[in-house]
């Protein structure tokens, strides 16, 4: 293993797998499973040119969307999935930055409507606290689902939390997303918040907001 790999080789229904920090070459597998975390609410949020701003934003160094955030998991040297996440503090430093690179892209391709949305959702799902770990965006390849992985690849987040100081996680799952929000209750998230009806044209998503708590 490299020194950014996840010191953890298991093997999972005779697959083996590894978790390995995000690199600027794994930008296609990104874009991909970032579309698959939320195959309505990405597109309708940041209109057809997603696949471009998520693979720009993944090679640039300091925004949220950045390789920095991500880890991957592979089985037999195949992306299968990754997770996209990252401290308060993180959030804090940048996520101006982050905002200001949606913005650039958004007037470069005339959807300026797209700013609107953007500033509905940051103040409805965006608030991430000093000391805790946000999980922005999981996702499995669907050759892969059912298989586990999800699971493993939070519990390696859980551990980079607490690696970093972290007391919690939190995370936002859209409220008719009954699979994922079954899989975190399994693992001890509990729900925080019910966001309110957030209205994106003709598009009404609601999410909740859950937690877990950390113990070093």
């Amino acid at each position: 293993m490299g020194i950014d790999d996840k010191v953890n080789s298991l093997n999972i229904l005779d697959q083996t797998y590894i978790i390995r920090k995000g690199s600027p070459e794994n930008a296609s597998d990104f874009s991909r499973l970032i579309l698959i975390s939320a195959p309505t609410f990405f597109p309708v949020l940041l209109g057809p040119y997603l696949h471009n701003l998520m693979e720009t934003l993944y090679h640039k160094s300091g925004n949220l969307f950045s390789h920095e955030h991500v880890w991957f998991l592979k089985v037999q040297e195949k992306t299968a999935g990754m997770v996209l996440g990252y401290t308060g503090d993180e959030k804090n430093c940048e996520g101006l930055t982050t905002g200001l690179l949606f913005l650039k892209h958004f007037m470069e391709h005339g959807l300026l409507r797209k700013i609107v949305y953007l500033l509905r959702v940051h103040s409805i799902v965006d608030k991430v606290k000093k000391g805790d770990f946000y999980i922005s965006n999981i996702a499995i390849y669907p050759e892969y689902q059912g298989k586990g992985f999800g699971t493993h690849l939070l519990r390696m987040i859980e551990s980079e939390a607490l690696k970093k100081g972290c007391t919690g996680i939190k995370l936002d799952v859209e409220a008719v997303n009954q699979k994922a929000y079954l899989l975190y209750q399994k693992l001890g998230y509990e729900v925080e918040w019910k966001s309110p009806s957030l209205v994106l044209g003709k598009n009404v998503f609601q999410f909740l907001r859950m937690q877990k708590l950390l113990f070093i």
